[in-house]
């Protein structure tokens, strides 16, 4: 069978010969791949030519986005059935610490852990797939075209779960208290602040939209962007970081209501993210999910960066991958973001491509361009 993915000791991305997949454990799925979607870290693999191939291979498929159709179960298998559609999550554990025995391999605690199309582990960009029933979610009926985006917007749920579940030890934080952290309307009299206008910049701001919060997304974007005209459709607040220092960003966002208590982090870019941590406001949260890959160095006073967060009650966190708990929690919200925000989801692919013209997909992108995705078979 076909795949697409990278060659050790080849640059850029090339078509494998692939066996098909069999089911070999009782607890297995066989998936016949349908769609894949393609995001930073597929472009920053090509790129900067990423190879990170298991010992003992040439080659990885590349591909963590994915859905797919339900080929095949093993006897144990209970919650799907053939001809489902499904998602499948990316991170497979280490098998030693608890986290990743409990299926929160997210937060693996040994480092051992495989990522399907990133690290060690093929990925989903080819016809079929097969794993283990806990790694596989059957999709709503009503969400088959847009179940593309639950493995970046499972990204953007699990830094706003660190957020509200840190944050609610604040309580005072409005004088509503039906707007505490942990309620339904969390994000009401809260302002936030989001770094990044890409597909998970974007995907947080509509969970943050969706919360109610004042929401201000920064990128370095001309105002006629397709990505601008995004974040004023989720009714946020556009920020052209290539005006504003990151002190004038939040002095920005804190002049009409005079806190910033969330700042999400989505573009890799390690200086401005650092710089940032200077104007954090009092009790507020940064959460941290973009990976930078080039290396800056810069002067730090270290001093003043710890007394300020000593002082200030104020939170700086990493957020990494997801798992399935989150994958659930993005197919519940993806009919809500769409349908609030007039068909945000459909209009964030601006590209499409056929598996065969898989060296087009890599190529560099056009300004337009917001999220790729690519059909490995026709829905029928």
């Amino acid at each position: 069978m076909l795949a697409i993915g990278m060659v050790r000791g080849k640059p850029g991305v090339h078509a494998l010969e692939l066996r098909k997949p069999e089911i070999r454990q009782p607890d297995e799925v066989l998936v016949r791949v349908k769609e894949v979607g393609v995001d930073g870290t597929d472009f920053n693999m090509v790129k900067f030519d990423l190879q990170d191939i298991a010992e003992g291979r040439d080659e990885i498929v590349m591909g963590h986005e994915m859905v797919g159709l339900v080929e095949a179960v093993g006897n144990e298998v209970k919650s799907l059935a053939p001809g489902d559609v499904v998602v499948m999550t990316v991170r497979r554990g280490c098998g030693i610490c608890e986290p990743c025995l409990h299926n929160q391999s997210d937060m693996c605690m040994t480092g051992l852990y495989t990522e399907r199309g990133i690290h060690k582990r093929d990925g989903f960009l080819t016809e079929f797939v097969v794993d283990q029933e806990q790694y596989v979610m059957k999709v709503p009926s009503d969400l088959v075209k847009l179940a593309v985006f639950t493995e970046p917007l499972s990204i953007a749920e699990k830094g706003i779960e660190q957020i509200r579940v840190i944050q609610s030890r604040l309580p005072w934080t409005c004088a509503h208290p039906e707007h505490a952290f942990l309620s339904p309307d969390w994000g009401k009299c809260k302002t936030a602040l989001v770094v990044g206008a890409g597909p998970l910049g974007l995907l947080a701001t509509a969970l943050l939209r969706l919360a109610e919060a004042h929401t201000y997304v920064a990128d370095i974007l001309p105002d006629d962007s397709p990505k601008v005209h995004l974040v004023r459709h989720i009714g946020a607040n556009y920020i052209d970081a290539r005006s504003k220092t990151p002190k004038e960003m939040v002095e920005f966002c804190c002049s009409a209501y005079g806190n910033v208590d969330i700042i999400f982090e989505a573009s890799g870019a390690a200086a401005t993210a650092i710089e940032l941590i200077n104007y954090m406001s009092r009790s507020s949260i940064y959460v941290m999910t973009g990976i930078p890959r080039e290396e800056i160095a810069m002067k730090v006073d270290a001093a003043q960066l710890v007394r300020q967060i000593a002082r200030y009650n104020q939170v700086v966190v990493g957020s990494v991958n997801s798992n399935r708990t989150h994958f659930e929690m993005a197919l519940k919200d993806i009919p809500h973001i769409n349908s609030r925000f007039g068909g945000m989801l459909e209009e964030m692919i601006t590209h499409r491509f056929h598996v065969q013209d898989y060296r087009q997909i890599f190529a560099p992108r056009d300004p337009k361009h917001i999220k790729t995705v690519i059909e490995v078979e026709p829905w029928d």
